[in-house]
């Protein structure tokens, strides 16, 4: 019981760093002066790879077939804020951290409030948290990564999306995917 209110302290804790960011002027410049599209939907595919997945009563390294569907808004050139969704397609069993039991995940599928900070116009490195939700479990999660793209044309770019997902009382999964960014 211990473990599920301090992920919820958590939980409330990045809230509040969330909303703390966004009641700010972080940069002095609006979206409007740098950059001519704020929204932005992207559709991946990759794998995502859990360290200790177990098969045929073993333990190995799972690289587990995933799909990605990203919305993100861009605030302004240095800051944007996104809901990041994924399913992984298969089911498997995984040691959890603490390494007292097996839980079997069928298809789960997250979703993550993240908080995007840009160094680089087209870099994103973000942070946020969501569920992970399965029919045998959910687990709440935190998640950290990096998107870097690439500008295919004004409103196309490729992005490579590189995630590692920490599930509290769960276990941790590492994501690495490819996708199609459409801006508006």
């Amino acid at each position: 019981m211990k473990n599920f209110y301090s992920s919820k302290l958590i939980l409330k804790l990045l809230l509040a760093a969330l909303i703390s960011v966004f009641s700010l002027d972080l940069s002095g410049q609006t979206a409007e002066e740098t950059e001519s599209f704020f929204h932005s939907f992207t559709v991946g595919i990759g794998h995502t790879m859990v360290a200790k997945g177990i098969e045929a009563g073993d333990k190995k390294w799972l690289a587990l077939p995933s799909w990605a569907l990203d919305y993100n808004y861009r605030i302004n050139p240095k800051w944007g804020v996104g809901i990041q969704n994924e399913i992984i397609l298969s089911d498997f069993e995984v040691e959890t951290f603490d390494n007292e039991r097996v839980i079997s995940r069928s298809k789960p599928f997250s979703s993550i409030a993240v908080l995007g900070y840009y160094p680089w116009r087209e870099v994103m490195v973000f942070m946020g948290a969501g569920a992970e939700v399965a029919k045998e479990e959910s687990f709440v999660l935190l998640r950290l990564g990096a998107e870097p793209a690439w500008e295919i044309s004004e409103r196309f770019s490729l992005v490579l999306g590189l995630t590692y997902d920490f599930k509290i009382e769960g276990y941790d999964s590492f994501g690495l995917s490819l996708g199609v960014e459409y801006k508006f």
